[in-house]
């Protein structure tokens, strides 16, 4: 369908045969989704229209003949476990990132929630913070991983989609579980609901996986009620409350104490779990007054944000390192698979940096240049692997 045109719709319907009261029943439902501006998707085959993604390929992905993830892992520091990432291919790439602009990016999100959203940061979040002496962080265990296609589905559904094509897109911008699955249980399918199409039975569920460009827009939908139980635990107790992804914060000022703070957290991790999610405990920090108190990793204990001093060491250090010894023996001693992985980790640094002071950051982001340009005739080709940090 056109989206700006039900006439030609209906001519083009009329031409293939279609009835009028089908036609019109699809007309009225993109009507419905596109005055709350979004973008009309009445079926999968109009779906492979508006991205231009072959209707097959995306129907063996819906039913789960196909998986179309590159799945690699990030090594974390201090021995933590590795972030798994599943990458999508070039054409799911593409059909999810035309899913997140036309429909996941214009879909309401709570305001306490600041990750995947269009002109919001870190920097964004951890200013919320500025001024406070005391902070409580938790951490959501297994964000991403503990969202299942049912959800997603139900978020397409309040959208305004009809059932089918939100039950594809949930299944697009989802990844079947294997039996390998942490908490595999959750993703048993109930065969008298899950069943739609015979050729979309399943054997298990899918959940949003980590990489792709739609997972984090529909994480911040899917958790709202996460934000609004949380939120009202802030209001009720005159602290301020915020979440990045899984990082969640609360803080303020005194009077205010550790028995306090305890209860705090007691109630946050009721909260969360009454929304399907855990707190991860070990994650779980009280910041009192008198300590370092940062968020995101930025200070918040003055008026203005600042960085760690150890995050501008790590950044000298980089840059020292190429310097001295050289981009590819520095990528070597710092156990980085790759020269890109290491470049892109240290743009990285140096872009949160800019961010939050650039007149610190930008001599230093000039002389990271200067040692690439000089570098580069006598750097091997770059792999596109990940890199451990």
């Amino acid at each position: 369908m056109n989206a700006d045109s039900p006439h030609l719709y209906r001519l083009r319907g009329a031409i293939q045969g279609r009835d009028q009261y089908t036609l019109r029943a699809a007309i009225q439902q993109a009507a419905r989704v596109e005055a709350r501006g979004l973008a009309a998707v009445l079926t999968l085959r109009h779906l492979a229209h508006r991205t231009g993604a072959p209707y097959t390929y995306l129907r063996e992905i819906v039913s789960r003949r196909r998986d179309a993830y590159h799945v690699f892992q990030i090594r974390r520091r201090s021995g933590r476990t590795p972030r798994v990432i599943s990458s999508p291919d070039p054409t799911l790439m593409h059909v999810q990132r035309w899913m997140l602009a036309h429909i996941l990016n214009h879909a309401p999100v709570h305001p306490a929630a600041y990750a995947y959203r269009r002109r919001l940061s870190i920097s964004h979040c951890a200013a919320r913070h500025l001024g406070a002496n005391w902070l409580i962080k938790l951490d959501l265990h297994n964000f991403f991983h503990s969202i299942d296609e049912r959800q997603v589905y139900a978020v397409f559904l309040r959208l305004g989609y009809a059932s089918l094509p939100s039950f594809e897109m949930a299944r697009l911008c989802t990844r079947q579980a294997t039996p390998e699955f942490p908490n595999l249980g959750r993703f048993q399918p109930r065969p008298h609901r899950e069943r739609i199409i015979s050729d979309y039975t399943t054997t298990m569920l899918g959940y949003l996986p980590q990489g792709a460009p739609t997972s984090g827009a529909l994480a911040n939908i899917v958790a709202e009620p996460i934000d609004e139980r949380l939120n009202a635990i802030a209001d009720e107790h005159d602290l301020v409350y915020t979440r990045y992804a899984d990082d969640i914060t609360f803080s303020g000022l005194s009077p205010f104490d550790r028995r306090h703070a305890a209860r705090i957290v007691r109630l946050a991790r009721t909260a969360v779990h009454t929304t399907g999610f855990e707190v991860h405990d070990r994650k779980t920090h009280i910041v009192p007054p008198g300590a370092r108190r940062i968020v995101l990793g930025l200070l918040v204990d003055g008026e203005r944000l600042r960085l760690p001093r150890d995050t501008r060491a790590r950044i000298d250090a980089h840059i020292y390192g190429a310097e001295r010894f050289g981009l590819a023996n520095h990528q070597t001693t710092r156990g980085f698979a790759s020269l890109l992985g290491l470049i892109r980790y240290v743009d990285g640094l140096l872009a949160f940096a800019h961010d939050i002071d650039s007149q610190w950051a930008s001599p230093r982001w000039q002389r990271w240049r200067e040692v690439i340009i000089a570098q580069a005739p006598d750097m091997a080709p770059f792999r596109s692997v990940a890199a451990h940090r």
